[in-house]
């Protein structure tokens, strides 16, 4: 994996320098559009039309945007029907399990690197090796990703659709009013909790200095990989039990200097990432800062918020706690009756300059090369500050993010669980920590024996 870090690194460097100094300065790219499939294509052995329903998370703006996407195709395509399914990010995992249980899960959804390999190993994804090439132009694609976390056992279930760094998302407007230095781009957990501190004393009760990450598994795994530790090895947790502790403490600590938000407060707000600006602290001002975020939900926030925002790196201890990862995959399903249309949707999402022109940048910095030079002379000034801050992040050596192993999703709800346990009282953080490792591990042994 640390090989597979250092290459993913050297081409952002590259990719992120010809698109910085080449496509935004020249303007010169190319503009025709791909020639597109005949319309006849898509058409069932019956002549019947093929229905697909695809799945998919996030803000309004991106649904919006996916609607149009579908519609062109369809255009393109009348022989295919694509029936549209989505949600905010927590409705949309507790909808998909409910349907892989029922086995009637959607043909196409948007994965997650946080269950690609859960949803993957349990049969539910579609090996799309056998159209890779046909259906679905996979060589544009960042090839690294697609060996690395696109493929598992063997089988290529997910297409990445961006690239993504995990930030934090701030409101420079509440800095403003309250006199204080908005966060520096690489700011350390005391700097973050000394910040946090300012506001609050400055802003008055409705405000608090920073929105309590605590329950959050994947804030943890940002935390461990600042100390340089890890979360997982193997099938097991990784890592130290004094690193746990240390987490909790520290938040423990702001509870109770009224820095965070009480337990009651951020209940009404869990769980954290439902990738929807209307419905979080940060969008309702009780917080000046929000994480974890990623890059590829900057979008969602500044089209609500405008130019009030910016990202800072995760807060860094030995060093950073941001991470590279795919902002998404796009998966089909085992189960679907038409395993070819859905490749050939697929393929349009990824690699149509139709379907670029009106997704742009709105799932991240798009993973295809030739559609990222494609948009590079359209950038907006939103566009050109997440490649900047894509750049930094890869420019720090960051860890890469690390999804798990089989059972993740169910050890990642297990955590929220308790340490809101915790957050309430009802649990010490020695007795949080010890139960936690306990039963996570009872979870990996289940699903890994």
């Amino acid at each position: 994996m640390k090989g597979y870090g250092q290459a993913r690194r050297g081409r952002w460097r590259a990719a992120l320098s010809i698109v910085l100094c080449t496509g935004l300065l020249s303007g010169c790219l190319p503009t025709a559009k791909n020639s597109t499939a005949p319309a006849e294509q898509g058409k069932a052995g019956d002549g019947k039309q093929v229905e697909l329903r695809f799945a998919w998370w996030g803000s309004q703006g991106r649904h919006d945007r996916t609607l149009k996407v579908i519609q062109k195709f369809e255009e393109l395509h009348p022989g295919i029907k694509i029936k549209p399914e989505y949600t905010s990010f927590d409705g949309y995992w507790e909808k998909l399990a409910t349907q892989v249980a029922a086995r009637n899960e959607p043909d196409l959804m948007q994965m997650s690197i946080l269950y690609i390999k859960e949803y993957s190993e349990r049969g539910v994804l579609l090996d799309l090796s056998p159209y890779a090439g046909k259906d679905v132009q996979v060589a544009d694609l960042n090839q690294d990703v697609l060996r690395n976390q696109g493929t598992i056992g063997g089988k290529l279930t997910g297409l990445p659709v961006s690239d993504n760094a995990s930030v934090l998302i701030y409101n420079k407007e509440m800095y403003r009013q309250a006199g204080i230095e908005p966060p520096s781009v690489d700011l350390t957990w005391d700097e973050y909790f000394e910040k946090a501190k300012q506001i609050r004393s400055k802003l008055g009760d409705k405000v608090y200095g920073a929105f309590d990450m605590s329950s959050s598994l994947e804030a943890f795994m940002y935390y461990l990989f600042s100390v340089e530790d890890t979360m997982y090895s193997g099938n097991r947790l990784g890592y130290k039990d004094e690193n746990f502790k240390a987490w909790l403490t520290m938040w423990d600590k702001a509870r109770t200097e009224g820095v965070i938000p009480p337990a009651s407060t951020m209940a009404s707000f869990m769980p954290i990432g439902n990738a929807d600006p209307n419905k979080d602290a940060l969008m309702t001002g009780m917080v000046p800062i929000m994480g974890p975020q990623f890059t590829a939900t900057f979008p969602a926030y500044e089209n609500v918020m405008k130019d009030k925002i910016d990202m800072v790196a995760y807060p860094r201890a030995k060093r950073t706690g941001s991470a590279l990862l795919p902002a998404m995959f796009m998966s089909a399903s085992a189960q679907s009756k038409h395993p070819k249309e859905a490749a050939m949707f697929l393929d349009f999402f990824l690699n149509a300059k139709e379907a670029a022109d009106i997704l742009e940048m709105d799932r991240g910095l798009p993973e295809n090369k030739k559609i990222l030079e494609y948009l590079a002379p359209k950038f907006t000034e939103r566009d050109k500050k997440m490649v900047r801050m894509l750049e930094h992040v890869t420019s720090i050596q960051p860890p890469m993010y690390d999804g798990g192993p089989k059972g993740a999703g169910e050890v990642t709800k297990l955590f929220e669980q308790l340490v809101q346990k915790q957050q309430f009282g009802k649990a010490t953080i020695d007795e949080t920590v010890a139960t936690f490792r306990k039963e996570a591990d009872k979870v990996f042994a289940k699903n890994n024996s």
